[in-house]
């Protein structure tokens, strides 16, 4: 139901002057919107709830700054990029783990 919306207004927008002043990535959503590049999930209520979730844990989070040495940033970057991470929850999770004692220091 959601996705045929979405085309309905995709289409309705396309109609309209608004579509001439699209940028490369608004005009790339709407093509893969027009040639049905997307699917409709089963259970979208679930699928928002889930969402929905995800935001308020995001949202109750406090944020620190740190300042850290080029080259530990540069690590942090590189190890998170390896695993599949962006760098802040790379860095969260390692917080995370060492205020758990998950991580100890190597013995010399």
């Amino acid at each position: 139901m959601l996705l045929q919306e979405l085309k309905e207004q995709a289409y309705k927008l396309s109609k309209g002057d608004i579509m001439q002043n699209l940028d490369k990535d608004e005009q790339e959503l709407l093509d893969s919107i027009e040639n049905d590049n997307w699917v409709s999930i089963p259970d979208s209520k679930l699928e928002i709830q889930r969402f929905q979730d995800i935001a308020k844990r995001q949202v109750s989070m406090q944020k620190i700054k740190l300042q850290v040495s080029i080259q530990d940033s540069d690590k942090i970057y590189r190890l998170a990029n390896q695993l599949g991470f962006s760098a802040s929850n790379f860095a969260e999770d390692i917080i995370h783990k060492y205020l758990k004692y998950e991580l100890v220091e190597k013995s010399k």
